[in-house]
């Protein structure tokens, strides 16, 4: 691939995100037209098994995704809005990084938004954390669910990092003048609608999984499941969504 098309956007929005956030991944698919990157939003199967765990498919997908043929691959939450002022990816790219990454409000990196280039050192990153799902990382990287603290663990002393600025992922505040607002777990997310659609969705998590998604002494016995459950979607995926393979 060459030029702008061998750049990808992907999202991910099932169990229900296919719907709440339709605005958010419209705003998606007009950047990724505008710059002439291809985009793809994976919709498909509509519910999983994993509930809210879901979100480590997006390691899976971006390793595939730079072994396809792609030079960069942006991965963007389904409920991330880009707004219209949003610069080509190609402004954050440096020749001697692989990952570039935003710090989000608690001050540690969000993985919501994911720029990474295709090189053995990129694929070998994702590798290590696919590798260690099932091992707990410590309090201090965890962010209670989900791949985040793994990503946090190992982005440490890693030297492909470009730590970018907050404007690419604001998760902090409405104020700012930002490329991509992120409306996560935190000060942006205080909507009603959205707090009654999270609870119902980590409600149907927890008796998807059998444990609770934020309890400590149940986080093994969650991430071993969850180790389980991630290879059979990643292949259920990839079969209905060619750009991957």
């Amino acid at each position: 691939m060459t030029g702008k098309n061998s750049t990808l956007i992907f999202s991910i929005a099932l169990n229900g995100y296919q719907i709440r956030y339709r605005r958010h991944l419209e705003s998606q698919r007009r950047y990724a037209e505008k710059m002439g990157y291809e985009y793809i939003v994976v919709e498909k199967p509509w519910v999983t098994n994993l509930g809210a765990e879901c979100c480590w498919l997006k390691l899976y997908l971006l390793r595939a995704a730079l072994t396809a043929g792609y030079h960069y691959v942006l991965f963007v939450d389904a409920d991330a809005y880009i707004q219209n002022g949003c610069p080509e990816l190609i402004s954050l790219v440096k020749p001697d990084k692989f990952l570039f990454m935003a710090n989000g409000y608690s001050g540690k990196l969000n993985s919501g938004v994911m720029l990474m280039k295709s090189c053995s050192e990129s694929i070998a990153w994702l590798d290590q954390i696919i590798n260690a799902i099932h091992e707990p990382v410590s309090d201090i990287d965890t962010v209670g669910w989900g791949e985040n603290g793994h990503v946090i663990h190992f982005a440490k002393g890693c030297d492909g990092l470009e730590v970018i600025n907050e404007k690419w992922n604001n998760t902090r505040s409405e104020q700012c003048e930002d490329y991509i607002r992120h409306f996560n777990y935190g000060p942006m997310k205080s909507s009603f609608l959205d707090i009654i659609f999270h609870r119902i969705v980590f409600k149907f998590s927890k008796l998807m999984l059998r444990c609770n998604l934020n309890k400590k002494s149940e986080v093994a016995e969650k991430l071993k499941k969850v180790q389980e459950r991630i290879p059979i979607l990643f292949n259920r995926v990839i079969s209905e969504y060619k750009v991957f393979s």
